[in-house]
């Protein structure tokens, strides 16, 4: 993305600047000389600012063209009709530089002396400015979307994926690392006080992206802000499948009706994306507390696929259902 000017003080002084450091051909006219010199100002100042202003909206996302994944992460962070407002004045206004420098051109070039001349650079100068105050605002607040658009989690959404959600300390980092084939890679994610971590695998013979989300998809729905919701609608986006972990033996601090309200809330933000429960330490894990999570869930008829990402245990039957949700 283009860098924005902090204000439009800073973009009229960097033209006042440019236009100081235009020079002309000298002429043996003097009034000649001096009618180049003023344009030589009037286009450097115009060049400068229409092209910077052209760039800045044009290097933009264009909202209608980006992944939805990526359009629900924009429009949690900008106001839609405002933020296409702001873009489309920062244009309309790149090409209005253009014509007023056209009209001050004209001008000197129909001048008869050299005060004449300097009088409308000058005047071109006082437009200039009046114009650019009133994209203070519009400034203002691309150069705030940016900085956050610039923190957007580098996700493909084009690949296959893995979401993993449950409770703090039910082991999602584990089983990320127990499927990996790398060291998984830490990246920020909107409205999170930590980052999501992204690992790769091979499925069915391509690749896999497996997310964990901590922070995102670790507390009931109740818990969450409206725009935190939208980040995490984001993910039904991907082209994935979200595998929810249950810890049956509580050793992560939760107990099971607190995860299986985070449980509820996964499945409402991510409407009817594929979902598999795995249960993990199934190495520690009590015959009564495993039935009592079968029982819990039994009215959804939904298996639950044992394991243990720490040990390795049941990790190729959970990705084998994984990939026959990713590739049927």
């Amino acid at each position: 993305m283009e860098p924005v000017p902090s204000g439009w003080v800073e973009l009229y002084k960097t033209a006042l600047r440019r236009a100081a450091r235009a020079g002309a051909k000298s002429s043996r006219s003097k009034l000649k000389t001096a009618k180049r010199l003023e344009a030589s100002r009037v286009k450097a100042a115009a060049d400068y600012v229409s092209l910077k202003l052209k760039r800045v909206a044009l290097s933009m996302p264009f909202l209608d063209s980006l992944h939805p994944f990526y359009r629900e992460l924009v429009n949690t962070m900008v106001e839609e009709d405002r933020y296409r407002l702001c873009l489309s004045q920062l244009y309309s206004v790149s090409k209005i530089v253009r014509r007023i420098a056209r009209e001050s051109l004209s001008a000197i070039a129909r001048s008869s002396d050299a005060k004449s001349a300097a009088k409308a650079r000058r005047a071109f100068m006082g437009r200039l400015r009046s114009i650019l105050e009133e994209l203070d605002d519009c400034l203002e607040s691309v150069k705030a979307w940016q900085a956050e658009i610039a923190k957007l989690p580098s996700i493909d959404p084009y690949t296959p994926s893995i979401v993993l959600a449950g409770a703090p300390n039910v082991g999602k980092s584990s089983l990320l690392r127990a499927i990996s084939r790398a060291r998984p890679e830490v990246k920020p994610y909107p409205f999170t006080t930590t980052n999501v971590v992204v690992g790769h695998l091979e499925l069915a013979g391509q690749v896999v992206q497996a997310i964990d989300t901590p922070g995102l998809l670790d507390r009931p729905l109740s818990e969450k802000g409206l725009v935190e919701r939208r980040a995490v609608a984001a993910l039904r986006h991907l082209k994935g499948v979200t595998v929810f972990i249950f810890d049956p033996t509580s050793t992560s601090g939760f107990p099971l009706d607190y995860q299986l309200a985070v449980y509820k809330g996964v499945k409402e933000l991510l409407g009817e994306s594929p979902l598999v429960v795995a249960a993990n330490k199934v190495d520690i894990t009590r015959p009564e507390q495993a039935s009592e999570l079968v029982k819990i869930l039994k009215e959804e008829s939904r298996n639950i696929v044992f394991i243990s990402a720490l040990h390795g245990l049941n990790i190729d039957y959970l990705l084998k259902q994984i990939e026959e949700l990713l590739f049927p």
